[in-house]
């Protein structure tokens, strides 16, 4: 698959999660305000029930990954093309509205940075197209970012951002050296032996495709 081709299988796999999640966005307010497990919890809750009222073309099949929400897709351009979506969910207060923490299992595309001064170069832990009974299925990893508020009786949802990560065979369009890319330091600290983990900027990755962060607008009640 030449690289545009790649560009428009995640872009309509993105836009059909954002169509999900907009369908699903007053419950989703409700689900958040009434429910008492963690924001973490409804997070993941929201985002699967809401792919699951809506229906995906797909098959079973079973997926490997440290995401939430694991399906194999049909992707229609309108050629069918097999692709492993990969959807996280992320609860987290408002000072953290700007990026997306991932770990590297959750990124088929190597974190090429600088970090300290250093440049730094860790490979992703998801492969860039897996094969699952004879099919060779792109991967697609997307995350929801679920911003909310503590009120009295439970949580508040703010705002609600979706961001597609790029797949690992995109890395030269989007961080082909340390000096350009998406990534900004993770919360680890590697001087207690923390996991590495990265933020994903939203400014600096719509910067270069727009349509790769958008923020679904909640209804007023």
């Amino acid at each position: 698959m030449i690289p545009d081709e790649l560009e428009r299988l995640e872009q309509t796999a993105m836009s059909m999660v954002v169509q999900a999640l907009t369908d699903y966005r007053q419950q989703a307010v409700t689900i958040f305000r009434e429910e008492t497990d963690s924001p973490q919890d409804i997070a993941e809750d929201v985002t699967r029930e809401a792919l699951e009222m809506m229906g995906v073309s797909g098959w079973n099949e079973r997926l490997y990954g440290k995401v939430d929400y694991k399906k194999a897709v049909y992707i229609f351009l309108p050629t069918t093309y097999p692709a492993a979506l990969m959807l996280d969910s992320k609860a987290e207060k408002p000072n953290g509205d700007r990026t997306a923490t991932i770990q590297m299992s959750q990124t088929s595309m190597r974190v090429k940075m600088l970090r300290s001064g250093s440049e730094v170069d860790e490979p992703g832990g998801l492969e860039p197209v897996i094969t699952r009974g004879g099919r060779s299925l792109y991967v697609v990893t997307i995350i929801a970012k679920y911003v909310y508020e503590e009120i009295t009786d439970g949580q508040e949802l703010r705002r609600l951002i979706v961001s597609c990560i790029p797949n690992g065979l995109l890395q030269q369009r989007y961080n082909p050296d340390s000096n350009n890319g998406i990534w900004l330091a993770g919360r680890n600290a590697p001087s207690r032996g923390e996991d590495f983990r990265v933020r994903l900027s939203y400014r600096l990755l719509s910067k270069q495709a727009p349509w790769r962060v958008q923020e679904i607008e909640l209804l007023k009640e």
